[in-house]
């Protein structure tokens, strides 16, 4: 830093090209000038949190130009990432033969065949169910490997790429599995379930939280507050507390948060003529869910954020590398970012910043509604109890997941080529398609199941609803428009 004799130039093989090998020359060529404003042979004092790269012509060709790229500390860790992981060694073709010589020893391809007529049928069934099953989770196994080996890449790198990669794999066994279902008949799909766990297949009471809402009961025989003790002390209220610590973290906007909190409790007043679950409680539904849990999980949530990253930047940048804090504190957060993303980036959504991001980020809270109310809907089709292991193991992998998926969707939307020339990306695209593969399932084996009328006051309330968003987004429209045709003539 500070010197004014030129740099040499580098090799035509090992010239960077791209954000990515440009931030590594620059840091390569100047490490302690993080902050300066770099020229060719020059590094000046710091006066801004970015790199900028410029450069001058003023001979051939004779008309001047001049070329700016900013470049932010976190692209530079990416493609320091990027590189480190290039240099290192693969070995895929060593885990393909280890994991073929294991998938051969435990198929039992060398052992000698079992005479199954020699053995009672009872046997023989037992036998053969048991091969299913292995034969099942063999298939998953050898596919979550292919994932690991060589699933998409996410940005997602801690504890290992390689995690992320099986989640991948795990969402789309997912996506597989509900289109098998898609194509059973319902009787059908639920034996496939109690194959899968033998206590399913059973049709489950619906338990109603609505059908007495006094918090004080003088009377009652147990407590004054059975009631209230009894929905606080239910199995939901953890989950919502979790629940929505867990969607913080995805979509890390508190006003988009929010809108999701309040449309959900919207969406329990117009399904719960078709699930007794949805009929709450004033008290339960506003106060118990979205002031205190749905809150809670919200401030932790972004609290968690907040504590990783340190500070806030829009789309275009991303999170500044925190040093370590020495100590118990320090040695805790290390251990926590082993599980946590390579960059903890702030989204700003900014939904009203245009009809069209409007509807971007509507899109992302109606998508979020959809899996919630899935998850009621498809318990209740194919009788799965809430406390049972398989809604667990749905919202594991809809945790998993988010992260990346939420990520993905927000730069598909706020890419400078546009949407129209931007990929979405592999896990957004799955995230997409589970939802809807969810909802078929739930409108095949619900037929029948979901019969009473629509009340008149919700189709009421979700057309006036309508008509008064599209006129204001119209006019929102026409505004912005009319403003344009301003600037433009003046």
């Amino acid at each position: 830093p500070g010197s004014r004799s030129p740099r040499p130039r580098p090799h035509a093989r090992e010239r960077p090209w791209g954000p990515g090998g440009l931030a590594l020359r620059l840091l390569s060529l100047a490490p302690d000038c993080v902050d300066g404003f770099f020229r060719p042979g020059r590094c000046h004092p710091p006066s801004a949190k970015t790199f900028r790269v410029c450069s001058k012509r003023s001979r051939h060709p004779p008309k001047k130009y001049k070329i700016s790229l900013v470049i932010t500390r976190g692209m530079a860790e990416d493609a320091v990432g990027r590189r480190r992981a290039s240099r290192s060694v693969p070995g895929t073709v060593t885990i393909l033969f280890v994991c073929a010589m294991v998938l051969v020893l435990i198929s039992g391809a060398f052992s000698p065949p079992v005479e199954m007529s020699s053995l009672s049928p009872a046997r023989q069934a037992e036998i053969r169910h048991a091969n299913i099953k292995n034969s099942l989770l063999a298939v998953c196994a050898a596919y979550l490997l292919y994932s690991a080996v060589q699933g998409p890449d996410t940005h997602m790198v801690r504890p290992h790429p390689a995690v992320w990669k099986v989640m991948h794999g795990l969402f789309v066994l997912y996506l597989l599995f509900l289109v098998f279902l898609l194509f059973q008949e319902t009787n059908d799909a639920r034996m496939v379930l109690k194959f899968i766990s033998p206590d399913l297949g059973v049709e489950l009471p619906e338990r109603s939280y609505g059908e007495d809402c006094r918090i004080y009961t003088p009377n009652d025989p147990h407590s004054r507050f059975r009631i209230l003790r009894e929905t606080v002390f239910d199995e939901f209220f953890i989950g919502h507390i979790l629940g929505w610590y867990g969607k913080a973290i995805a979509l890390r906007d508190r006003r988009l948060l929010w809108a999701y909190s309040i449309a959900f409790e919207l969406m329990e007043l117009t399904f719960k003529h078709w699930l007794r679950n949805f009929n709450e409680c004033w008290w339960d539904s506003w106060v118990l869910d979205v002031a205190l849990c749905n809150f809670l999980g919200i401030y932790l949530g972004m609290m968690t954020v907040k504590f990783f990253e340190g500070r806030t930047y829009d789309w275009t940048g991303t999170s500044m590398p925190q040093t370590p804090a020495e100590g118990i504190s320090g040695k805790v957060r290390q251990s926590i970012m082993l599980f946590t993303p390579a960059s903890w980036d702030s989204y700003t959504w900014n939904p009203t910043s245009s009809p069209l991001r409007f509807f971007q980020c509507a899109f992302v809270v109606m998508l979020c509604l959809v899996f919630e109310l899935n998850a009621f809907f498809l318990k209740y089709v194919l009788w799965i109890p809430p406390p049972h292991p398989l809604n667990h193991i749905r919202l594991a992998l809809w945790f998993g997941i988010a992260n990346i998926s939420t990520r993905e969707y927000y730069v598909f939307i706020t890419d400078r080529k546009g949407m129209r020339l931007t990929k979405m990306g592999a896990n957004a695209w799955l995230a997409l398609a589970v939802a809807l593969v969810e909802i078929m399932v739930t409108i095949k084996h619900g037929r029948g199941m979901f019969e009473a009328a629509w009340p008149r006051h919700v189709l009421w309330a979700w057309g006036i609803g309508a008509i008064g968003t599209v006129v204001w987004l119209i006019r929102w429209h026409l505004r912005l428009r009319s403003a344009k045709e301003i600037m433009k003539h003046e």
